[in-house]
C-alpha cells in the first residue's frame, strides 16, 4: 500500500509539471528588430488641420516565434497603433516626455493586446512629427 501512495505521488508530481518547460533562453540583444509598419498618420483627437506622423520599430522576443506572430499581425498592430494616435491631443503630443510616454503606451498594447506568444521588450520611435 505505501509503494502505490509514493508511486501515486510521483505520478500527480509529473502530471503537474507537465508541459511546464521552462522558457528557452536568450538575451534581449539577441530577439528581433520588427520595422515593417511603415509611417503611420494620424490625426491628432479634436484637430483636423493637424497631421502626425510616427514610425515606429519593436524588439520582439522570443527571437523567431515572436517576429513570426509579429509579422502575421502586422494589420492588426497599425490599426490599434492608428486608433492610440489619433485618441491623442494636441497637448498630450507637444508634452516634453511624449516620446517616453508613448514608448511605453505602445509596449503595454502590443503586450497587452497583440502578442499572445511573443513580447516586445523595447519600443524605437524613428519619427515623431506634428504638423
Amino acid at each position: 500500500m505505501f509503494r502505490f501512495v509514493i508511486l501515486l505521488a510521483v505520478v500527480f508530481i509529473s502530471l503537474g509539471f507537465w508541459g511546464c518547460t521552462p522558457h528557452a533562453s536568450y538575451e534581449k540583444s539577441d530577439c528581433e528588430l520588427f520595422s515593417g509598419l511603415g509611417l503611420i498618420q494620424a490625426n491628432p483627437a479634436g484637430v483636423l488641420d493637424k497631421r502626425l506622423e510616427v514610425q515606429v520599430s519593436l524588439r520582439i522576443c522570443p527571437p523567431i516565434d515572436g517576429l513570426a506572430e509579429i509579422t502575421r499581425k502586422k494589420i492588426e498592430l497599425k490599426h490599434n497603433l492608428l486608433r492610440l494616435l489619433s485618441a491623442k491631443s494636441e497637448e498630450q503630443l507637444k508634452d516634453p516626455l511624449r516620446i517616453e510616454i508613448l514608448q511605453q503606451e505602445i509596449k503595454e498594447l502590443v503586450n497587452g493586446e497583440i502578442l499572445k506568444k511573443g513580447k516586445a521588450v523595447e519600443v524605437f520611435i524613428t519619427r515623431f512629427e506634428l504638423f
